[in-house]
């Protein structure tokens, strides 16, 4: 009977033992639910890289367009600036509003 509780004793305490590392290990600051919180921060932060290199290298090649190529220049003067040059013609198109006051035709 001794040997029989001795034996529940050490199978309890080693139960618990297990269970407490089991817990540490998935719930202590350095364990397996914080590594993937990190780990799925890591790849977001890879990706915004990669967005941002890409947005980078977008404005490079911008940078050199407008640094080398007159008619660059001239797009932006005309889009960004509605610049004209001499004889050309410009047109506003002006979108008819629908009034309630006048008849549909």
């Amino acid at each position: 009977m001794i040997e029989n509780s001795r034996y529940q004793k050490i199978l309890f305490l080693s139960i618990g033992f297990f269970l407490l590392l089991v817990l540490m290990a998935v719930f202590h600051e350095n364990g397996i639910l914080n590594a993937y919180r990190l780990e799925q921060e890591q790849l977001q932060i890879k990706y915004e890289n990669e967005s941002l290199r890409a947005r980078n290298e977008k404005f490079r090649l911008e940078i050199n367009a407008l640094k080398s190529d007159p008619y660059e220049i001239e797009k932006i003067a005309r889009e960004k600036l509605d610049l004209i040059k001499p004889g050309d013609r410009v047109y506003h198109i002006v979108q008819k509003q629908n009034s309630p006051l006048l008849p549909r035709q």
